[in-house]
């Protein structure tokens, strides 16, 4: 399991600006990947970066985010 700050200081502090997300890599349950991504997009905001398109595809075995931010 990868630490959810680590994915934090990158989506902030990285130059680069489009991500792939494997959100089953931060939590247990792939199911609730939507409490996942608010609680990044609310971290985001108040880091002042803004997301230009976010778009989570889901299927049996995992959840991938795909996010384009603005910094």
């Amino acid at each position: 399991m990868k630490s959810k700050d680590d994915l934090i200081y990158e989506l902030i502090f990285n130059e680069e600006t489009n991500f792939k997300i494997d959100i089953s890599e931060y939590i247990t349950d792939i199911y609730r990947y939507e409490d996942f991504v608010s609680d990044m997009k609310k971290v985001l905001k108040k880091s002042k970066v803004k997301i230009v398109t976010s778009q989570v595809n889901i299927d049996s075995k995992t959840a991938i985010w795909e996010l384009k931010v603005k910094k």
